[in-house]
């Protein structure tokens, strides 16, 4: 497992980053109850958020709505994570697979591993669920209440956060010494620590920040966040740049001072708001939110042990491995982030909704819509990234201290993640409708079992098979499938069979359209690198270039030809955006 915490990536049951970040783009100025609701009166809202969420006009289908909504998402992942690849283009100059690289990976995991434990696993099972509720809440009083309890957030979350960071120094070194058991050659043990005490003090604005995005998501205020996400890997980008001279060092200044701009940035889009340090830890929606996070931070407490050990048995297979396999989750992760991210996030506020009501059909429908749009989007990334990997590899780091040895190993790398990419996205969707239903703890529960999977999988195959690196990547993806796999057979459990929805029919026909695709990219890029050869960054980018267009129009062709309707919700709602504009 490998990391990637500010390239736009952070980590969920693992450190290499299948944490689905919350980079989503605003629908408009106004502050929207629901993405296909009309807003709640006062009368009917009454005074409470419960009431105000069942009074909500139910949605009857997946509307277009949510889908304008995901490709606005997508609008903004695609910036954030261009910024993510650059960013790990410059760590691949300045360190390539060395001493360093693997000293800056394991720094970068520690921040992952205690931010997403003490806040970011908080953003969607509890504080967008929670705030949304009362977002909804028109009413001047329902307003104030908001603000009162985003208040209270900010000040309990900043004083929690800075104590935090104050013992995680005391602890440092062990960790560090852990970590990095087996690395004794250059310089990996003697910079780690000081990396660490460093990269922590990100964990302030981290937190801060996640809940000025929570707020925003709640009020349908997306644009900040993408924005800000877009320029946190910039400013990494921009300090590594600017202070090279420093080798590692401008990288863990960029990560601080990108965090930094998290907050800067999305301030504006809580203008609205007056900040009043506010102690009312009592509040029904503190306490809510504390509960419905509980199973989450005892769950996440077993997932950063099992990281902790992950990132040991790693050092152990090798200098290269953990700087390796960061490179090739940066590309999984871009694939990830610019599909799966965006639907998801898209649709936890109307599911939230939804769930509150006694019939439970539209938040049926809704969930359903979104899986089959997601099957559309994700299995044809992930089989274009299989076809395409090496000349992306090529042309994204194959540069300074990255050579021709990394590349090999990084596409290796790729190739084990790629099982993981569609298993991953589809299960972030089905967590996030438990938690839409406030139930945090089943997912929690799943994710022990898949992190005891993986932790029995990586010790056999790195301790008795000698697998090494594959070990560990093979295992990580068997993680997320197996992860996947329940969750959604206990979604069948509560709700029956899913044949209706269409959802097989389509993943039939997804599949068949993606097969497709891959062989096209696949013979498309070949023929460029055939008569251009491997070296060169422009014979690689028009090998790129050339398979995703071949790639595209033959997905496109054979989408049209089975008649998958999904890609026509998805053309109509980009032609009435543009429209709009």
């Amino acid at each position: 497992m490998s990391s990637s915490n500010e390239s736009g990536q952070k980590p969920d049951r693992r450190a290499d980053g299948l944490l689905y970040e919350a980079n989503s783009l605003r629908l408009d100025d106004s502050v929207e109850p629901g993405l296909n609701s009309t807003p709640v009166s006062p009368t009917q809202a009454g005074g409470n958020p419960e009431s105000a969420t069942a009074a909500a006009p139910a949605e009857s289908r997946f509307g277009g709505g949510i889908i304008r909504a995901a490709i606005l998402i997508s609008l903004g992942n695609i910036l954030t994570r261009i910024f993510g690849l650059g960013r790990n283009v410059v760590l691949a100059s300045i360190a390539g697979t060395g001493g360093a690289a693997v000293a800056f990976s394991v720094a970068d995991n520690v921040l992952s591993i205690f931010f997403d434990l003490l806040v970011s696993g908080a953003i969607s099972s509890a504080l967008v669920p929670v705030l949304s509720r009362y977002a909804a809440k028109v009413d001047a009083e329902g307003r104030k209440e908001f603000w009162h309890i985003v208040n209270t957030l900010l000040t309990l979350g900043l004083l929690f956060l800075m104590a935090v960071v104050v013992i995680l120094q005391l602890v440092t070194n062990p960790l560090a010494d852990f970590m990095t058991a087996d690395l004794k050659q250059d310089g990996v043990k003697e910079l780690t620590p000081g990396l660490i005490r460093v990269i922590l003090f990100g964990i302030i604005f981290l937190g801060v920040s996640s809940i000025m995005m929570a707020t925003l998501q709640a009020l349908q205020r997306f644009a900040w966040s993408a924005l800000s996400l877009a320029a946190r890997n910039a400013t990494v980008i921009v300090i590594a740049l600017a202070f090279s001279s420093w080798g590692i060092w401008s990288m863990v200044a960029g990560v601080v001072l990108g965090t930094f701009m998290l907050v800067v940035l999305q301030a504006p889009g809580l203008r609205d708001m007056s900040f009043r340090p506010s102690f009312d830890w009592k509040h029904p929606a503190i306490r809510e939110i504390l509960k419905l996070y509980r199973p989450i931070f005892l769950g996440l407490l077993i997932t950063s042990a099992v990281l902790i050990i992950d990132r040991a048995l790693a050092s152990s297979t090798g200098l290269a491995t953990i700087p390796v396999m960061a490179y090739a989750t940066t590309l999984q992760q871009f694939t990830l982030g610019l599909v799966g991210s965006a639907i998801s996030i898209a649709i936890l506020p109307t599911l939230s909704r939804q769930a509150a009501s006694d019939d439970l059909s539209d938040y049926m429908r809704t969930l359903m819509g979104g899986l089959k749009l997601l099957l559309v989007l994700i299995i044809p990334a992930t089989l274009g990234l299989l076809a395409i990997g090496l000349p992306t590899i090529r042309l994204v780091f194959e540069h300074g201290k990255f050579d021709e040895t990394s590349r090999w190993l990084t596409y290796f790398a790729l190739l084990g993640y790629l099982p993981g990419i569609p298993a991953a996205a589809i299960d972030q969707m089905l967590i996030f409708s438990f938690y839409a239903r406030k139930n945090t703890l089943t997912p929690v529960l799943v994710g022990v079992i898949s992190n005891l999977v993986y932790l029995a999988v990586a010790l056999l195959s790195v301790n008795l098979l000698q697998a090494g690196m594959m070990g560990l990547v093979i295992a990580n993806s068997l993680q997320q499938v197996v992860h996947m796999g329940i969750m959604f057979w206990l979604l069948r459990r509560q709700f029956g069979g899913l044949g209706g929805h269409g959802l097989y029919r389509t993943l039939i026909k997804t599949v068949l359209a993606s097969l497709l695709l891959s062989v096209c990219a696949y013979l498309a890029a070949g023929l460029i690198t055939a008569l251009l050869g491997e070296s060169g960054k422009f014979a690689s980018l028009l090998a790129v270039i050339a398979g995703i267009g071949a790639g595209g129009v033959a997905y496109l062709f054979a989408l049209r030809l089975l008649r998958v309707d999904e890609m026509a919700q998805i053309w109509s709602a980009v032609a009435r955006k543009l429209l709009r504009k």
